[in-house]
C-alpha cells in the first residue's frame, strides 16, 4: 500500500505499514503535518481523502465529505491520497 500526502503544495509518497494511521505515516515521513492531541478530539490533523479508501474516523457531516482525522484514519486501499492543503485552517 502507498499513501501520497499533499502538504504545502508538496507531494510525498510513502509505503504504508498495515495498521498505522495516516498521521503516524506522515510523521514517520517527516512531512510535518498539523496535529495536536493524537486522539481525534482536536481536529487539527484533518485532511481530505482525494483518492482511495480509509477506515477509522470518517465524519458523517455532509459538509465535510471525504475529510478525515488522520490520527484515526487507516489506509484500506492500495493507494490513498491525503491532501492537508484542502482543509481550511
Amino acid at each position: 500500500m502507498q499513501v501520497k500526502f499533499i502538504l504545502n503544495n508538496q507531494e510525498t509518497t510513502v509505503e504504508a505499514e498495515e495498521g498505522r494511521s495516516l498521521l503516524d505515516l506522515a510523521l514517520i515521513a517527516r512531512i510535518n503535518p498539523p496535529y495536536s492531541c493524537l486522539e481525534g478530539n482536536c481536529r487539527s490533523c484533518l485532511a481530505v481523502i482525494e483518492f482511495g479508501d480509509v477506515g477509522g474516523d470518517v465524519p458523517e457531516d455532509k459538509d465535510e465529505k471525504n475529510v478525515v482525522r488522520t490520527c484515526q484514519a487507516v489506509p484500506r486501499s492500495e493507494l490513498v491520497v491525503a491532501n492537508y492543503d484542502k482543509v481550511a485552517r
